[in-house]
């Protein structure tokens, strides 16, 4: 019915200007309607396109820090990871302990973080061995591992065993562990090297 409509119109006698103003009338809406789809479209791939590569990421539950810290932290673990410059971005979150420790468990998840971090307190509420991967490793001296609850399972290293975080005070007296969704198992592999602690396949 609208093709017959829209052929009457074009081959009639109006002018040029009167078919279009008529045909405009009709159809604007929906000509309106699938140039915003098309920019919607084409905004989501762009979106989609700049996101950050993310090659490794350290998630922190503890105490809050400043944006120079985990820049810092962030730039060190780049340069440990990745001296050549190759990989995407190496991030380390630290998320402050309380009501915005939802958002990190969010991340956790979603499988964003590789390595996190968390006091001894949240270890003992939150960390067991179906949401942490097993750790067979050498290296580490037996007071600073942790244990999967009624289990010889470790799951976790104190991190003041891990050189990589000596210099940053607020990762004191915390634990190191690796979450089994964890997506990026040779740098986690290779983080561990680095620090002299082998992690068994």
């Amino acid at each position: 019915m609208a093709k017959t409509q829209v052929r009457e119109i074009l081959r009639s006698d109006d002018t040029k200007k009167e078919k279009f103003d008529y045909l405009w009338e009709y159809y604007k809406w929906h000509v309106v309607s699938i140039i915003a789809a098309i920019f919607f479209v084409i905004y989501i791939i762009f979106q989609i396109l700049n996101q950050p590569q993310i090659s490794f990421h350290i998630g922190v539950l503890g105490p809050e820090t400043t944006a120079e810290q985990n820049a810092e932290m962030s730039s060190d673990l780049k340069a440990l990871l990745d001296p050549e410059d190759e990989q995407g971005d190496m991030l380390v979150t630290v998320t402050a302990e309380g009501q915005l420790a939802e958002r990190f468990f969010a991340q956790l998840t979603a499988a964003e973080y590789d390595i996190i971090l968390m006091t001894e307190v949240g270890f003992s509420q939150f960390a067991d061995n179906q949401s942490m991967q097993g750790i067979d490793l050498t290296g580490i001296d037996e007071e600073d591992l942790f244990y999967a609850e009624g289990s010889q399972d470790v799951i976790g290293i104190s991190s003041n065993a891990i050189p990589f975080f000596e210099p940053y005070a607020f990762t004191d007296n915390m634990v190191v562990m690796i979450p089994q969704n964890g997506r990026h198992r040779e740098q986690t592999i290779q983080f561990f090297d680095a620090q002299g602690i082998e992690v068994k396949e």
